[in-house]
């Protein structure tokens, strides 16, 4: 024997299904219309562009480079500007011919690890000689915390 639902119960049973799929959901209201700036009330001022802020953690304070007959050595100290501890941070040196084309990359590490925030470490790299390096650039990266951006204040 077939069941028949009362027609009312029919509706409410087709109404709830309507509003338990979002079907009941009503318009956010629209905002009021703007209206133009009358003269007595000022424009809201436009900021002024800003600089990006320098986000660098490791700021370059110098390097002295030395050639011998077999090799070149650079010497070079850094801070920490981080304002953290920096742990297991490797210098990597790219020596470049005249054009800036990479020659070779060596890697070395910092004298004092870990180099706590403002503190200055000196570091070390040599290179076997090689007459087309002319130039070198030095970057550093924190063993498990990738590239640390550098600021350069080397004396040109």
């Amino acid at each position: 024997m077939k069941r028949v639902l009362p027609f009312s119960l029919l509706v409410v049973t087709v109404l709830i299904s309507h509003l338990a799929c979002g079907g009941g959901e009503q318009p956010a209201p629209s905002a009021p219309e703007a209206s133009e700036p009358s003269a007595s009330t000022p424009a809201p001022a436009t900021p002024a562009p800003t600089a990006p802020a320098d986000r660098s953690q490791m700021e370059l304070l110098e390097t002295t480079q030395a050639a011998t007959q077999t090799a070149i050595n650079i010497v070079g100290r850094v801070k920490n500007i981080s304002g953290r501890q920096v742990s297991g941070v490797t210098v990597r040196a790219d020596f470049m011919d005249e054009g800036g084309r990479s020659i070779r990359v060596e890697q070395g590490n910092l004298v004092t690890d870990p180099l706590a925030p403002d503190a200055v470490s000196e570091f070390r790299i040599s290179t076997p000689y090689n007459a087309n390096i002319k130039r070198f650039n030095v970057t550093f990266a924190e063993l498990f915390g990738g590239p640390l951006t550098t600021r350069d204040s080397r004396q040109q």
